[in-house]
């Protein structure tokens, strides 16, 4: 039976007067995937993306629990945080949180907020968002 997980990701959108590149360049990191306005997602989908995007995937296993990915972002950002409050205080910026349920005899996979991330933050202009899949089969 597969295991729940959790998939955390840092993200930036809207932006139309720079590129991709120039986000990575004044982050100092390279995007885990980009998104293209009026380009597929998805080389499977047709859905087409509304606006760039551009992701930071965190760096830890598939089931690493939440606070390692959260501090693996939160290395990326601290490590070059005057970028980070430049892209965040022009551009919508978003830790995406999305949560994977497999097996309902498993604990769900818990979300924590501590310190750090507050401290980290609080100079940011960055919102969290969290989705919740439920997909065990019944």
């Amino acid at each position: 039976m597969e295991k729940n997980e959790v998939k955390l990701s840092f993200c930036v959108w809207g932006f139309s007067d720079i590129d991709h590149d120039e986000v990575s360049t004044i982050l100092g990191i390279n995007p885990s995937k980009i998104f293209v306005e009026g380009e597929r997602m998805n080389p499977k989908f047709p859905r087409l993306a509304k606006e760039n995007g551009w992701f930071i995937d965190a760096p830890a296993d598939r089931y690493a629990l939440f606070h390692e990915k959260m501090d693996a972002l939160l290395d990326i950002i601290e490590s070059n945080k005057n970028g980070f409050e430049s892209i965040s205080g022009k551009y919508y910026c978003e830790f995406s949180c999305a949560i994977y349920i497999y097996n309902d005899e498993e604990s769900a996979p818990s979300v924590h907020l501590g310190s750090r991330y507050f401290s980290v933050t609080k100079t940011l202009n960055v919102e969290f968002d969290i989705d919740l899949y439920c997909l065990q089969n019944t």
